[in-house]
């Protein structure tokens, strides 16, 4: 299945501001923890750290069985997780 998991934090919070929260991102995304969850990150885009914003935002596709395993990858990063599929396929059913 694939969900979209969507990150917001506070610019002045920013992952990218601290070598120490640079070092989590790595670690997060790195291809040995990815394997180890047992998901596919099909895309994944963030706003930061060009964003001027108040707030940034990070969207992830991820294919995996399901979105408790999404939410477990993110660990105490909080994630909204929501089912989604291609429109191509939606607008196939129009």
């Amino acid at each position: 299945m694939l969900f979209e998991a969507t990150h917001k934090h506070q610019a002045s919070q920013c992952p990218m501001l601290t070598s120490e929260r640079k070092n989590m991102i790595k670690k997060l995304f790195s291809d040995e923890n990815i394997k180890k969850t047992g998901i596919k990150i099909v895309a994944a885009y963030m706003s930061c750290p060009k964003d001027t914003a108040d707030d940034h935002k990070g969207f992830f596709t991820i294919e995996a069985d399901n979105p408790i395993t999404v939410s477990k990858f993110f660990g105490q990063t909080a994630v909204e997780v929501r089912p989604v599929q291609p429109l191509s396929e939606i607008a196939k059913t129009l």
